[in-house]
């Protein structure tokens, strides 16, 4: 995408750029509420969220150009493993921490 903004690229990157800016701001919001204030269902609801707005970053940038939409599948597929993990654990201690 940084190579499409820089050869003058017709259309509007605004709104892939700003999916994408969100999607790294709730992946840093996740790791404060999960791991700093280690709040298990808070961070489900914002890895949640996470998760959407990265696979719609990916489907955004895919329309833009197909390589860079294809680097963001990794990302996509961790997130998806760190989800599981996350309502795993979530369900698992529920019972006991009934604050998150």
């Amino acid at each position: 995408v940084w190579k499409l903004i820089t050869q003058n690229y017709e259309k509007d990157l605004s709104i892939p750029l700003l999916a994408y800016c969100f999607h790294l701001s709730l992946g840093d919001a996740w790791n404060k509420v999960f791991f700093g204030l280690e709040c298990t269902g808070r961070g489900l609801a914002v890895i949640c969220t996470f998760w959407s707005v990265l696979w719609l970053s990916a489907f955004l940038f895919y329309r833009v150009d197909p390589n860079a939409g294809l680097l963001l599948l990794p990302t996509c597929l961790w997130v998806t493993v760190a989800s599981a993990l996350n309502w795993s654990i979530y369900l698992l201690n529920k019972d006991t921490s009934e604050a998150s």
